[in-house]
């Protein structure tokens, strides 16, 4: 058989050759002198050969290693090709294997179909049929090898980023968590010398009546310092709700009652001279679900940038509007509005001069609204009005009623 397989003119021979380096083959066969030729035969073509005398020595070997290619018998004592075949799928499903026998009726083809087994060649062997029926397992078998090694190291990748992601994740985690703990540390510590400095203040001013030099510096003094107090107090809520200690406290709310007591609220904060507008559009009789404190502390920070960036007349407009599952409340107010720069980061922390021409304070104001509006469930966006000035948009999700319950009659 070697010598005519070396002589075959076959096409399949060279192919087979060419993709056999390093491949080991399992055959099995009860007959000795098939086997011994057989596997003689198949020496030339691969590089190794491991043969078995029954289907319960095959799967033992089978057991202990690897073979890209299984050849085997049906009919053989202790075990059949086919039991063996139902063993092997069990243990590594897209095995490729090749099947060799003098039967063809259906009694064996049926169960090798159903096993998933494309490739049956009929004894005698002849190398017209089993050439091209290696060539055809070699290459599915090469085929599956590469996809599986493709699949293990894409896996190994994913497993590799995966896991560097996490640690990343964490670390920014630990990070955050460091950062709002120093910044509650420190707004806490900065305000008990505030709250002496404001109180002296306080106590001294009658002294300086007389001079209004003095007076006048001491002006500057107590706005820095209640300007110092804001951005700590604002500075603590922050750290509040980034850190998620703050609970919320659900129910049922009156938009422009809310609206208007928040508005009042920043009224009594201005100087007498002050004379901000208040426009509402929209919100008569509208209830939210939602916490009340909260929403009340994103109105008073907007409120208060709309009233310090819409000079020379501050007028700050507020209207709601529906859509879909969303109650949206947007704020405008009709000063300089933001820079294309700052666009990208209005709702950023600790980058005060994300408003044109802002220079004071810590940026945290609207990092504050964007934190509390994600503790609601909302969202919060912004940009600049066609008409001028800045706006503010609160995006609230509305309460789903639950679905009444059918009484029974």
């Amino acid at each position: 058989m070697i010598t005519n397989l070396t002589s075959h003119q076959n096409p399949y021979l060279k192919q087979i050759l060419a993709l056999a380096e390093g491949i080991s083959v399992l055959y099995v066969e009860d007959e000795p002198q098939i086997r011994e030729e057989m596997a003689e035969t198949l020496s030339v073509l691969f590089p190794e050969v491991v043969t078995a005398t029954n289907g319960k020595e095959g799967l033992a070997l089978f057991q202990s290693r690897e073979f890209l290619l299984v050849l085997t018998d049906i009919n053989m004592p202790l075990m059949n090709g086919i039991e063996l075949i139902r063993e092997i799928r069990k243990l590594r499903p897209s095995q490729s294997v090749l099947v060799t026998s003098a039967y063809s009726d259906a009694a064996n083809l049926i169960p090798l179909l159903n096993l998933g087994v494309g490739s049956f060649v009929l004894k005698p062997l002849s190398w017209e049929q089993l050439l091209p029926a290696l060539f055809k397992e070699l290459s599915v078998a090469l085929a599956t090898q590469q996809e599986q090694r493709y699949q293990t190291r894409l896996e190994r990748e994913v497993n590799l980023r995966t896991e560097e992601l996490r640690e990343a994740q964490s670390q920014l985690l630990r990070l955050g968590e460091a950062k709002d703990g120093m910044l509650a540390l420190i707004s806490h510590e900065m305000r008990t010398p505030l709250n002496a400095m404001l109180g002296f203040m306080e106590l001294i001013r009658p002294s300086l009546a007389h001079d209004p030099d003095a007076l006048s510096y001491l002006g500057y003094v107590d706005q820095a310092a209640n300007r110092l107090d804001r951005s700590t107090k604002k500075a603590l809520e922050f750290s509040h709700f980034s850190t998620g200690k703050k609970v919320l406290s659900l129910g049922e709310m009156n938009l422009d009652v809310l609206v208007q007591s928040v508005w009042n609220q920043v009224l009594t904060s201005l100087a007498p001279e002050s004379q901000p507008q208040l426009m509402v559009m929209g919100l008569e009789g509208i209830l939210l679900h939602s916490d009340a404190e909260m929403v009340a502390e994103v109105l008073r920070n907007l409120f208060e940038n709309g009233i310090k960036y819409g000079v020379p007349n501050p007028c700050v407009e507020v209207s709601l509007t529906l859509k879909g599952m969303w109650v949206e409340l947007t704020v405008r107010d009709h000063g300089p509005g933001f820079d294309e720069h700052s666009l990208a980061e209005l709702f950023v922390p600790f980058t005060s001069g994300n408003i044109m021409h802002h220079s004071e304070g810590m940026g945290l104001g609207l990092a504050l609204v964007d934190v509390i509006m994600m503790t609601l469930g909302g969202k919060a966006s912004g940009g600049n009005h066609q008409d001028g000035g800045a706006w503010i948009n609160l995006s609230f999700p509305v309460r789903r009623e639950p679905t009444p319950t059918a009484t029974p009659s």
